[in-house]
Parts: structure tokens; C-alpha cells; sequence
């Protein structure tokens, strides 16, 4: 995928313009994504992590609603697209050199996590565990928004472990 994918795009051409310069020239990595990172417009929460190839930002950019590369499924994914869950974008925010992106976003249906919870990361990480023993997540969220069976029927999770 090329950095250039989209007449949206300007060519990357020095530091200067990528870093302090008025034009978008986002740098993909070699597999032709960026890291998105996406927060609650209104509270700041961090709702998930995902990619975008050039695709994917550049219907972003046109729609206002976030769009993803499925990095396991391996196709473009319109966020909300099945489960009405979709994702109104307020702002785009491109890190300085260009090669992350961060969305706030309005969380239409109140949940952005696949398995029912408000927040892909609605687990924490003791910090000082043991190292002789599995570390133990905390569920920092306890009630699902949704339930995923009701949403996208019986079929199992298309995520590779």
C-alpha cells in the first residue's frame, strides 16, 4: 500500500513537512496501516485500538463515521456496520510524524467492544504480580452494553488467537 493511496494524501517529501507542515502525508507501515487509537469524545475514555490502511482513513475522512482494517479478517470494516454500534466521528488527530492516528468519537449504542462491554479495554493488569504465576486480569467493567449472541448470532469470534 502505497503512502500516496489516496488523492487526499500529499506525497512525504521531508521532515519538515511531515512533522510542521499544512498537509496530510500519513506513513503507513509496510503492511500498509497505521495504529488508530479511539476515545470517547465527551469523557476521554479509551474505547479500542485498531488499524487503518489508506482506505479505511480516507473514508473516514469523507463519511465521519470510523472505518478499520481487520487485520484478521483481512477486509475493511465499517465500524457499526452490523451491530448499529457505529462510531460518529468529532476529530481526527494525526501524531507528529504522521504514522498514528487518534478518533474521538460519539459511540452511537453506548459500547465499542465486539464482546458486549463499553470499552475493549475493560480488563487491567496488576502491576508488581509474581513471576511464577499467570497474572490475573481485573474486569474493570462488569456489565456488557450489549449482548454479542443477540448482535452477530452464534457464529465464534473471527479473531485469530
Amino acid at each position: 500500500m502505497s503512502d500516496t493511496a489516496s488523492p487526499m494524501f500529499a506525497q512525504r517529501l521531508t521532515i519538515e513537512q511531515v512533522e510542521e507542515g499544512h498537509e496530510l502525508a500519513p506513513k503507513f507501515d509496510a503492511d500498509g496501516l497505521l495504529p488508530v487509537v479511539t476515545t470517547d469524545a465527551e469523557s476521554g475514555e479509551l474505547l479500542m485500538h485498531g488499524y487503518m490502511n489508506a482506505e479505511a482513513l480516507t473514508r473516514t475522512i469523507q463519511t465521519g463515521e470510523a472505518h478499520y482494517w481487520s487485520r484478521s479478517r483481512q477486509v475493511l470494516w465499517h465500524k457499526g456496520a452490523t451491530s448499529g454500534l457505529v462510531q460518529k466521528v468529532q476529530e481526527i488527530r494525526i501524531d507528529d510524524d504522521q504514522d498514528a492516528v487518534w478518533l474521538r468519537v460519539d459511540v452511537q449504542g453506548g459500547a465499542s467492544c465486539h464482546v458486549g462491554y463499553r470499552s475493549c479495554f475493560f480488563r487491567s493488569v496488576p502491576v508488581g504480580a509474581g513471576e511464577d504465576t499467570v497474572t490475573p486480569l481485573t474486569f474493570e467493567e462488569t456489565e456488557k452494553v450489549f449482548d454479542p449472541v443477540e448482535v452477530y448470532g452464534d457464529a465464534p469470534n473471527p479473531t485469530k488467537l
